[in-house]
């Protein structure tokens, strides 16, 4: 079965979170490797479909699924219920994605004696080490886990304050579908028009309000500029605050979450994406750099961001985009105002972008590396 191919069993739960789109290019993109997915809860499978996906909470008595989520609310998985399936698929590795994901994996990981790898991504390093219990928890999973994924040098760092041996730590970049992204060269509209693109959850790590506000600093100075926000969440309604404040409510347009297709289309449709990270009151991160950055700069798209977690790994300050301080909204509207009057610089950094992506942001790519170093723990 699947002799030729290393299977990798990938914990990830649920499957999936509807922003989570990064996990999924994962997984289809693992030509080299045979991925298998174990959960244990169903969210959103039709909007990222994948084979084979093993449920194993599916066919539990009552019981045993009130038993299950108080192991899982303790930070366990029951190695029962994965046991089998990676036996009968020949499993050679697991990968958990989450830190969380990680701690609870390792029973099953030492029940099954296969080599553990785990992906950290964000929130799991930045909010869970914050109570002692994660830390300890933590701490035992760095000490058992063989191998550990970070999207750039930033989160390595991270990991390693919390007590994660450095030789463990792997950089592996996000990857994107780079083919299925057109790039294009940007240019403002005949009659001077600009469209400004934020695509993100409305979510404190992600700045939105920040983007509303420096969109209103320049407004009255680009009379033909609006701003297009794809995305939803705990902030809506002081974004929406924010839009009123300003009477910007015909310049800034709120769609909501919208299909990984209308995101495509409107990356070939924007001038400029502007995405202000920060770090969050409980100290939640991106951890690596938003996904959206990686396929905006694909598409040719110059880049207002911030220096927060890993983004620097992807946008070079000054080559495809500008960088200001975390929290610095004044910068940052500032940064916004010179790409508005600079567009003759929009085609180099847009160029500069696709390449940058292409050269190490490409998901085949970083799917081969990802096999590498699954093949030299086993």
């Amino acid at each position: 079965m699947h002799e030729d191919k290393l299977t990798v069993a990938h914990l990830v739960s649920p499957y999936l979170f509807q922003t989570c789109s990064w996990i999924h290019t994962q997984l289809t993109h693992a030509h080299d490797a045979r991925a298998i997915v174990l959960t244990h809860a169903l969210d959103h499978p039709e909007r990222f479909p994948f084979e084979p996906i093993f449920h194993t909470s599916r066919n539990l008595s009552p019981l045993r699924r009130i038993r299950n989520k108080l192991l899982y609310l303790a930070g366990r998985f029951d190695p029962g219920l994965y046991l089998p399936v990676l036996r009968e698929q020949r499993a050679s590795l697991i990968h958990a994605h989450m830190g969380w994901e990680g701690v609870r994996a390792l029973p099953i990981a030492r029940a099954a004696a296969l080599p553990l790898v785990t992906s950290f991504y964000g929130r799991d390093a930045g909010v869970l080490p914050r109570f002692p219990w994660w830390r300890l928890r933590f701490r035992q999973l760095f000490k058992q886990g063989a191998a550990f994924f970070v999207e750039g040098p930033h989160l390595g760092q991270t990991l390693q304050a919390l007590g994660c041996p450095a030789a463990k730590i792997h950089i592996l970049h996000l990857g994107i579908q780079t083919k299925r992204i057109p790039f294009a060269r940007r240019a403002p509209g005949a009659d001077g028009s600009v469209e400004i693109l934020v695509s993100a959850s409305m979510r404190s790590k992600k700045g939105v309000p920040a983007a509303v506000g420096a969109f209103a600093a320049m407004a009255s100075q680009f009379p033909k500029a609006r701003l297009r926000i794809l995305g939803d969440g705990p902030q809506r309604m002081l974004v929406e605050e924010r839009i009123r404040r300003h009477r910007l409510n015909s310049r800034v347009t709120l769609e909501g979450y919208v299909s990984y297709e209308r995101h495509l289309q409107a990356l070939e449709r924007a001038h400029i994406f502007l995405a202000p990270s920060r770090t969050s009151p409980s100290g939640d991160t991106e951890g690596g750099a938003p996904v959206s950055i990686i396929e905006a700069q694909a598409a040719g798209l110059p880049i207002i961001s911030t220096h927060h977690a890993d983004i620097p790994e992807v946008v070079e300050d000054g080559g495809s985009g500008l960088l200001s301080p975390e929290f610095d909204n004044d910068a940052l509207a500032r940064n916004l105002q010179w790409m508005l009057e600079h567009p003759q610089h929009w085609p180099a950094m847009g160029r500069a972008g696709r390449e940058r992506v292409e050269r190490e942001f490409d998901a085949d790519l970083q799917a081969k590396a990802a096999t590498v170093l699954y093949r030299s723990l086993i």
